[in-house]
């Protein structure tokens, strides 16, 4: 095990806590979701709209605690996660100091640059990405969409008003599952966790870059469970450069941009430290015994952390494991050895459908 890899498992550490913070975060949205439920139902008992006018005044109300209560939300969100970025280039700083012994990342991010990180990242970081504060104002249209559709199609049908408010809250057979609040939920949860990555991961870039004096690289760390797609596996540890984003030897193309690379992505960046020859160069004199020492336990040869290929940890599960990851159809052409893994997702990072790797490879009979 060389040092890299252990900055990168001391991560992961850190990593576990992301999910606790997280969790809080969801549980507060939740619950700021569950209050707004509250005043849009009390809105509509009281006002027991039969016709479009009267709806429309009544949408003229809900409308507005819409926008009241997720203008909080994004506030709230950017604030927190300004808190965050900030808190999480000092963990890098302190996990790698912690790890070398002596101070090997010292320089992490003011507030003002936190500020600016959480404003621009984007979430996901692909083509569906938008800025953390447009992701809340897409989840409030969508609520307010959803809301008006539902109640306009009550009026439609000459509906009760308990036919109204199961339109908001859901229907007790379904566990409240169906209804729009619902939807506003699910949507929520995954605001939180998608902006929450890209947070972690462009202020990991923006610590590392501070301290590129010390660090040479970046290396994508996939967690690698049944939920993991095969965009994530695949890329799992990939290797840059720092600064120019050329891939190390071994890593098939240059660096993608920041994760997360799709919704509820949970790959993160660990940095790639210089070899302990260039590391001397750089660091204070008083400074290179304790890396000298420390190089006796974790070589510190500026080598990315060593990572079992996707094919050789995929070949090693069970047919019921790889199928779930692949499904039926892709995991028949894969056995058959009619495509790899790398086939699975194009030069852009798309995972590629099942009829279009039939079409590449003429395989006209794979389900």
């Amino acid at each position: 095990m060389n040092i890299n890899e252990q900055v990168k498992r001391e991560l992961i550490r850190n990593d576990l806590e992301h999910v606790r913070y997280q969790n809080g975060q969801i549980k507060d949205a939740l619950s700021t979701i569950s209050n707004l439920q509250i005043e849009i139902v009390a809105e509509i008992k009281r006002a027991e709209p039969r016709s479009k006018r009267e709806l429309e005044i009544l949408l003229s109300t809900v409308d507005e605690a819409i926008d009241r209560t997720y203008a909080a939300m994004a506030m709230e969100s950017i604030g927190s996660l300004t808190e965050f970025a900030v808190a999480e280039s000092q963990a890098v700083s302190t996990i790698s100091s912690n790890v070398f012994r002596a101070p090997i990342a010292p320089k992490i991010l003011p507030r003002s640059v936190a500020l600016e990180i959480v404003e621009t990242t984007l979430a996901p970081n692909d083509a569906l990405g938008t800025t953390i504060t447009d992701r809340w104002s897409r989840q409030r249209d969508g609520t307010k969409g959803n809301i008006r559709d539902g109640l306009n199609y009550a009026i439609q049908n000459d509906q009760t008003l308990d036919d109204m408010l199961r339109i908001i809250r859901g229907n007790r057979a379904l566990q409240f599952r169906d209804g729009v609040v619902a939807k506003s939920k699910r949507g929520a949860e995954m605001i939180v966790r998608t902006a929450t990555d890209a947070v972690t991961n462009s202020a990991r870039l923006a610590t590392y870059k501070r301290n590129s004096d010390t660090i040479r690289g970046i290396q994508a760390n996939a967690v690698l469970d049944s939920r993991t797609t095969v965009l994530c596996r695949t890329r799992n540890g990939y290797a840059w450069y720092l600064e120019s984003g050329k891939p190390f030897r071994g890593t098939p193309i240059s660096f993608p941009g920041t994760p997360p690379w799709h919704f509820n992505c949970r790959t993160t960046l660990a940095p790639i430290f210089k070899s302990l020859e260039d590391l001397q160069s750089v660091l204070d004199p008083e400074l290179n015994e304790e890396i000298v020492k420390r190089g006796e336990t974790f070589p510190i040869d500026g080598k990315p952390a060593p990572t079992p290929s996707f094919k050789t940890t995929f070949d090693a599960m069970s047919e019921s494991e790889r199928r779930s990851i692949l499904g039926p159809g892709r995991l028949k052409l894969y056995n058959e050895g009619k495509i790899t893994l790398k086939d699975l997702v194009d030069q852009q990072g798309r995972q590629l459908t099942l009829k279009e790797l039939k079409a590449r490879y003429g395989t006209k009979d794979a389900d």
